[in-house]
């Protein structure tokens, strides 16, 4: 009797939403095509969640991003988790043993792209964003591809890139259609829909942005609803300001969202930053956007992307 033994993918994934998603998409479809999957991430971060509610098995390691700042307790605590993360990812590839490795581009994949390259394992990293991050401009150094989601403002790999775009979640494109999404979100069905949202980083100065502008084009007589989903622990400012703003009926603001699905589907324009993963599921759903960069954004990536 032969036994087949199942590949082993190990994916590097985490720090923010959209260098998780498009890992844990990756995951769900290799998965589906009978690997062996196994996720690496920060300790206490934002996808442990996620990997326990898909069922999907993870490891979690110390990471923290490079200071911006010239902080010498930043530093160090840096330095120290760097090198905690990469002992503990020593032992995770010494266990699994995987057959690829892919880096899905943050400071918490690092480690595993730069340690599968020492022991010859094959690995690819993927940079969502049109700038390329700090982690991935060394971090492509050592892999033989680089996969982009966005085409490269400045391509320090021109000889090795693919353009790949960006994976998105199972539920891109909603399969609901736009009334029962309006109906379940509790939204007046004949009325236009403003969907906004920040992302996982939040979004505090747009939240008060849009609640102010809102409030000028209800005062100019535009009929519309908003679903406003605020980031965590901003709905209840969020909710003032658009009563500061003229406006208490129509809109509706949560702190964060469960059913991304039924806000896409039941959407007709959004307003969002624009992070890698957000512009590549506002590709898929083909809905019309504004998108407000975070001014904040590691070397101004977010602008880059749209």
């Amino acid at each position: 009797m032969n036994i087949v033994k199942k590949r082993r993918a190990l994916i590097a994934a985490g720090g923010t939403g959209g260098h998780f998603y498009p890992g844990l998409a990756l995951g769900r479809e290799l998965a589906r095509r009978g690997w062996q999957v196994l996720f690496v991430v920060k300790e206490g971060d934002i996808s442990a969640a996620a990997l326990d509610a898909e069922g999907l098995p993870y490891a979690e390691i110390p990471a923290a991003a490079l200071p911006r700042s010239l902080n010498p307790l930043r530093h160090a605590r840096f330095i120290f988790k760097f090198l905690s993360g990469l002992r503990q990812t020593s032992r995770i590839l010494g266990d699994y043993s995987p057959d690829a490795v892919f880096g899905a581009g943050s400071y918490v994949s690092f480690p595993a792209v730069l340690l599968s390259a020492l022991r010859g394992i094959p690995r690819v990293v993927h940079e969502s964003n049109a700038v390329f991050g700090l982690g991935n401009r060394i971090a492509g150094a050592v892999c033989p591809a680089v996969a982009l989601g966005l085409p490269a403002e400045e391509n320090p790999f021109p000889g090795k890139t693919v353009m790949t775009g960006t994976p998105v979640r199972a539920f891109i494109p909603p399969t609901v259609p736009s009334g029962e999404a309006r109906a379940r979100l509790g939204l007046e069905l004949q009325v236009p829909v403003i969907a906004a949202f920040g992302g996982s980083q939040g979004a505090a100065a747009l939240n008060a942005a849009l609640a102010a502008a809102a409030g000028k084009l209800k005062a100019a007589g535009s009929a519309f609803q908003v679903f406003h989903v605020a980031g965590k622990g901003n709905g209840e400012k969020t909710r003032l300001a658009y009563e500061a703003a003229g406006l208490g009926a129509g809109v509706k603001v949560i702190d964060y969202c469960e059913g991304m699905d039924l806000l896409y589907a039941a959407a007709d324009i959004i307003v969002s930053r624009s992070g890698a993963s957000t512009i590549a599921e506002l590709t898929a759903v083909k809905k019309p956007a504004v998108l407000v960069p975070l001014p904040t954004s590691a070397g101004g990536h977010q602008a880059g992307n749209a």
